[in-house]
């Protein structure tokens, strides 16, 4: 991979794992509810773009084939609007991710090639490209184009470049609400070295201009200008958490620990031909790994501030409050590996403490590419995986 251009390493890693995820659906197929809802040209292209149509891709073809209602309002606009314009289709859709997501990749390289140099930014695209949740770069969801806008969103407030850093912002709001985790980065980024130049900062009220635009779309369309919050708490139990971050990360914990408690004192025998493991068991599980991964996460955020910057600390912090403030009932960090995927100053936190142990790196590297892979099929058959 060293000659490889980012965009082409990412597309290429994430086709591999696309084709090989479809093939399995060959040698093991799948039944019932976990067989893709929608078609694409033949049997063939069907089978491959249909790998990942699952979950949140059948909402995003939903919106973009008839329109808003109260509950598909969580899921904001600009994704399905591009949908709309390519067609509605799963094709589209998919090779929409896929591009979004590797020319994200090329951003983030840039970003961290900056910062560190080439070796870390190679290792940053490679992380990004085999981390678990990377299924979703071939599936109908609106991650690869919000890595790509807010990276660039970030690279253009480093470059100094303020009309850039706000419209490409004010898209990532556009495309989802954790979009506002900027704010504070590209304000610490764009500060002008006088106040005579404070109006620089002005292109960045795009970012919650984008929020204000869907909100009245939303009051014009559905009748409720606060639908895509109300549409968290009903379907997807999500809500302001009491102490905001602090009650968040205390539900995450008392949940995670009790998930391995649950796991390690009642995990049943199995028998052939029974039940097998439980729903309880799976949202126990769900927990605790979450709660694993919070740590590292919040360690990388860390190093993050002090090895990269400020302005990398302040998204990653920034990201990880809002996760934390809106927990879901249940299951306080729902989605977590998606919002890490997008959360490219962790990721490049990552690369940089990988750089200088090289056993290390080949360890996380090969556990990362297993584990996506082990996602991967799971998703394809209709398990929730983030």
């Amino acid at each position: 991979m060293r000659g490889t251009h980012p965009f082409w390493t990412l597309v290429w890693i994430r086709l591999a794992f696309l084709l090989g995820t479809a093939a399995t659906l060959l040698w093991a197929p799948a039944s019932g509810d976990a067989i893709a809802a929608t078609r694409a040209w033949d049997p063939v292209t069907d089978l491959v773009f249909g790998t990942f149509d699952q979950w949140d891709a059948q909402w995003f073809l939903q919106i973009a084939r008839e329109g808003y209602d109260e509950i598909s309002a969580a899921f904001f606009p600009l994704y399905p609007a591009l949908l709309w314009l390519g067609g509605s289709s799963l094709v589209w859709g998919t090779l929409l991710s896929l591009v979004g997501a590797g020319l994200g990749a090329w951003i983030v390289s840039d970003i961290a090639r900056e910062r560190l140099g080439p070796v870390e930014a190679r290792d940053t695209v490679l992380i990004l490209a085999l981390f678990p949740a990377a299924f979703v770069f071939t599936a109908v969801y609106s991650d690869g184009l919000f890595l790509m806008l807010s990276a660039a969103s970030f690279l253009a407030a480093q470059r100094g470049h303020s009309w850039a850093a706000g419209i490409a912002g004010g898209l990532a709001v556009a495309t989802r609400a954790m979009g506002l985790a900027l704010l504070p980065a590209l304000v610490y980024l764009l500060w002008p070295k006088s106040r005579q130049n404070v109006w620089q900062l002005a292109p960045l009220l795009l970012l919650p201009a984008a929020l204000g635009a869907y909100a009245l779309y939303l009051d014009r369309e559905v009748g409720n200008a606060f639908a895509f919050t109300d549409a968290q708490a009903t379907g997807w139990e999500r809500e302001l958490a009491f102490l905001g971050p602090v009650g968040g990360l205390w539900m995450a914990i008392e949940a995670g620990g009790h998930g391995v408690l649950e796991i390690l004192r009642d995990l049943p025998r199995t028998e052939p031909g029974g039940a097998g493991y439980s729903q309880a068991l799976q949202v126990n599980f769900w927990n605790a790994v979450s709660l694993v991964l919070l740590a590292p996460v919040v360690w990388l955020t860390w190093v993050a501030w002090r090895r990269l910057g400020p302005g990398f600390g302040l998204y990653a912090l920034a990201t990880l409050l809002i996760v934390l403030s809106v927990p879901s009932t249940g299951f306080p960090l729902v989605s977590l590996p998606r919002f890490v995927l997008a959360d490219f100053p962790v990721l490049i936190a990552l690369a940089a403490v990988l750089a200088d142990r090289p056993t290390l790196r080949s360890g996380v590297l090969i556990g990362l590419g297993a584990l996506s892979a082990a996602a991967g099929i799971a998703f394809s058959r209709g398990v929730w995986i983030a």
